[in-house]
């Protein structure tokens, strides 16, 4: 910076004098004697600031917290990080931890579909982290991110969105879904344990071969018109027995000896008025239970029973003659879907509309 002067030749150049032209006329200054015992408020002093400084409260607060964001609010302010350090000790061993914690290293990693809660995640890195830990997306089991599952790349976000029914469609969000104000996030973060994370890929891509195979066989192509999409064969809503339309019908479902008690129990509740009393669910043969003589003399049970089903969802003459593709206004964001990955719904266009953007949800 370069500051020129201007002097008179008239008078006498004086080293010890101000310069002309410094002088700051909108700067108040006031005597030292003023400001001695006059302290600048705290804006941070408040409610919550106390709060931290309980350590009963703090203590509580800290169980929902993983190191990461324990320490992104000690960041806050100053009277923050004041109240936090002193009990830094306590509170970094009662943050959130995984639930795999408590599990030896050397356990076994098999993945146990049937019993999400008492296995060990597959392809764990490593001991369990503090710093990021977080409940799954889709069942709500905290993991770290040692035991979650791995991402799926971007370029298959396209293929996790499921149709639903128009009436689902029709019907608000908040009458849907409870996590209606927590949508799908999936393109931004995907966070899943390895449970639920496990057989994304196929789950999405047999989804898709059901409509491919729907427009190979269909009399729009000159197929042999075997009535799909006509009546009740047709693709079902997503949601299941949750839709809203859902109604009930007669399956059979093939079952050994072994699994036959597990799907009795678990038909019992849809099925129980049709046994007559005082006989024998599990080894009278009848209308809801059959054997069946197959190859080889190998004797097979088959179980009748009457599950809730989704309505059948709409099928776009576009997607049918091939001018788009499958599930390509769910894909656009045009229409309301559910993601396959997380169970979660995600906005359409006429959503964003009416509750506006979607939280979380990166454009």
């Amino acid at each position: 910076m370069v500051v020129v002067l201007e002097l008179d030749e008239d008078d006498a150049f004086d080293p010890y004098s101000r310069p002309k032209g410094l002088e700051h006329t909108s700067v108040i200054t006031r005597p030292i004697e003023q400001n001695i015992g006059v302290e600048r408020p705290n804006p941070n002093i408040n409610n919550f600031s106390a709060a931290l400084g309980c350590y009963p409260i703090v203590t509580q607060l800290t169980q929902y917290l993983d190191l990461n964001t324990l320490h992104a609010l000690s960041r806050t302010c100053r009277q923050f990080r004041a109240n936090l350090l002193q009990y830094r000790t306590g509170l970094v061993q009662q943050t959130l931890h995984c639930e795999n914690e408590s599990m030896p290293d050397d356990a076994p990693r098999d993945i146990d579909h049937s019993d999400r809660r008492s296995v060990l995640v597959s392809g764990r890195v490593g001991p369990c982290a503090r710093d990021m830990v977080s409940d799954c997306r889709r069942c709500g089991r905290i993991v770290c991110r040692n035991c979650a599952h791995k991402p799926p790349s971007a370029s298959l976000l396209r293929m996790r969105h499921r149709r639903l029914c128009s009436k689902c469609l029709a019907t608000p969000l908040p009458q849907l879904s409870r996590h209606w104000q927590d949508p799908c996030t999936c393109t931004s973060s995907v966070y899943l344990c390895a449970p639920c994370g496990t057989g994304l890929n196929v789950a999405d891509t047999n989804y898709l071969r059901i409509w491919t195979w729907r427009t190979r066989y269909s009399t729009y192509l000159g197929g042999l018109g075997t009535g799909i999409g006509e009546g009740n064969e047709g693709v079902k809503c997503w949601r299941g027995e949750k839709c809203m339309a859902a109604q009930e019908v007669e399956v059979e479902i093939d079952c050994s000896e072994e699994g036959r008690a597990s799907d009795r129990e678990s038909s019992e509740s849809d099925s129980e008025r049709h046994w007559p009393e005082g006989e024998g669910k599990e080894e009278r043969a009848g209308y809801w239970q059959q054997e069946i003589e197959g190859i080889g003399g190998v004797v097979k049970k088959k179980v009748r029973k009457r599950v809730r089903v989704g309505k059948t969802v709409k099928e776009w003459e576009d997607e049918r003659d091939g001018k788009d593709d499958v599930l390509g206004r769910e894909s656009r964001g045009e229409g309301r879907s559910w993601c396959g990955w997380c169970g979660r719904v995600v906005w359409g266009s006429k959503d964003r509309q009416i509750y506006g953007e979607a939280p979380g949800v990166s454009a």
